[in-house]
């Protein structure tokens, strides 16, 4: 798996996670909000589910939520499911050698400063903690009847139809 991956996934788990509690997306809403094919969405988020961080509800009201605790996640446990970095190198002496033990040790420190992020802090002033709390599924639209958005017609019968 590679960065890109990567930095995708932690969009989008940012996205949900700055849902309101009972809220949930679709998969098609995520892909136009992160400017992602639907297709490419769908492969992360099957990773994601796989490791609890999202869930999903079918139907017409479903749709994928966060599932996760944001208080105990770091960046670096969204970014390790899709980022396996270089094992690092030995210096041998070699010129070669030493330049790929420095990317390794760069690598390394760049764990690092993952681990030590925290995910809350992403989520800025919007981050709720939900605990390990089930998704629940999407309200229902909620729509309004305006009288002035339709008129009544009789039918001739004596049945009023409103258009």
């Amino acid at each position: 798996m590679s960065a890109n991956e990567a930095k995708h996934a932690l969009n989008l788990v940012v996205l949900l996670a700055k849902l309101p509690k009972a809220s949930t997306l679709t998969t098609q809403e995520l892909a136009r909000r992160l400017g992602l094919s639907v297709s490419y969405v769908e492969n992360l988020l099957k990773v994601l589910r796989a490791h609890e961080m999202v869930g999903s509800r079918r139907g017409p009201m479903g749709g994928h939520c966060f599932c996760g605790s944001v208080a105990s996640l770091s960046v670096w446990d969204i970014i390790s499911v899709f980022y396996v970095a270089p094992t690092p190198l030995r210096h041998s002496g070699t010129r070669e050698d030493f330049t790929g033990w420095l990317e390794a040790q760069y690598e390394q420190a760049r764990i690092e400063f993952f681990k030590s992020q925290h995910f809350a802090d992403l989520l800025g002033e919007q981050a709720p903690d939900w605990g390990n709390e089930v998704c629940v599924e999407r309200e229902a639209p909620h729509f309004e009847y305006v009288e002035s958005h339709f008129q009544n017609h009789r039918d001739g019968v004596g049945r009023s139809h409103a258009f």
